[in-house]
């Protein structure tokens, strides 16, 4: 760990160096995996106030070092718009080098969905990040879009330091029965807006609405009409990587 006298955190995420000037050290701790040496060169630098963590929501008696963790989340999400990244509310995790992006409102039950995947395919599958994972593009491959590990990896911290490419995005709805259908381009829009963090900047805004775009584009869709039991992730990971019956990795 790489923490520097006068609190100035560096770290690495999604391939951005960021020269972040914090308070507590707690969030350091937080940012663990990311963190690199002091003498990095910095791609972008920002500073957190007290202002800045008073104005996070702290509607469960949360620590400073706490609320700055998020604070930290907000001006990076604020900054990389500008440079073809965004934040993506989403569970999201690797199968045979290719990402899967679980996106759904709060408590429609993503993180669990993604867990019966586990069960199913076990060593198999990585998950790169439980919550809050950036999406970025990059100029020498312009239709690929990568998907990100972040420290903001949601209640239950299931993720790590690394990337996959985004191949496809699920949008998962509980039902009684399973299915797994594709979706159009048209039909996810509004989707997927709900699920991305807009930033307050024009600029940033139109920068994200094009990253959308293009992710959209680059991306298979699929809706996903799912139970809580096992056999409903057999039954998206068979239609998804256009596999015969699988068997469980408990069996």
């Amino acid at each position: 760990m790489f923490i520097c006298e006068e609190k100035v955190m560096k770290c690495r995420i999604a391939d951005f160096n960021f020269q972040i000037d914090n308070i507590y050290p707690g969030t350091e701790k937080a940012c663990a995996q990311y963190l690199i040496p002091e003498n990095e060169k910095c791609d972008i630098s920002f500073k957190i106030t007290e202002k800045d963590i008073d104005a996070e929501i702290n509607d469960g008696n949360f620590s400073r070092h706490y609320l700055e963790y998020i604070a930290v989340c907000r001006k990076i999400s604020e900054t990389i718009p500008l440079h073809n990244a965004f934040l993506l509310h989403s569970a999201l995790f690797e199968v045979d080098g290719v990402g899967v992006a679980f996106a759904a409102h709060s408590g429609t039950g993503k993180t669990t969905h993604m867990r019966l995947w586990q069960q199913l395919l076990g060593e198999k599958m990585t998950v790169v990040n439980g919550d809050k994972p950036i999406i970025r593009f990059f100029d020498n491959e312009p239709e690929i879009p990568y998907a990100y590990g972040t420290p903001w990896n949601g209640k239950e911290r299931l993720g790590c330091n690394m990337r996959a490419p985004l191949k496809n995005i699920c949008f998962i709805e509980r039902a009684n029965e399973n299915s797994c259908t594709p979706m159009e381009k048209s039909d996810a829009v509004n989707l997927i807006f709900n699920q991305v963090y807009m930033p307050a900047s024009p600029a940033a805004v139109v920068n994200t609405v094009g990253l959308i775009d293009r992710l959209l584009s680059s991306c298979k869709l699929w809706k996903i009409r799912c139970n809580m039991d096992i056999s409903a992730a057999e039954t998206a990971y068979e239609a998804i990587f256009e596999k015969e019956p699988a068997l469980s990795a408990s069996v």
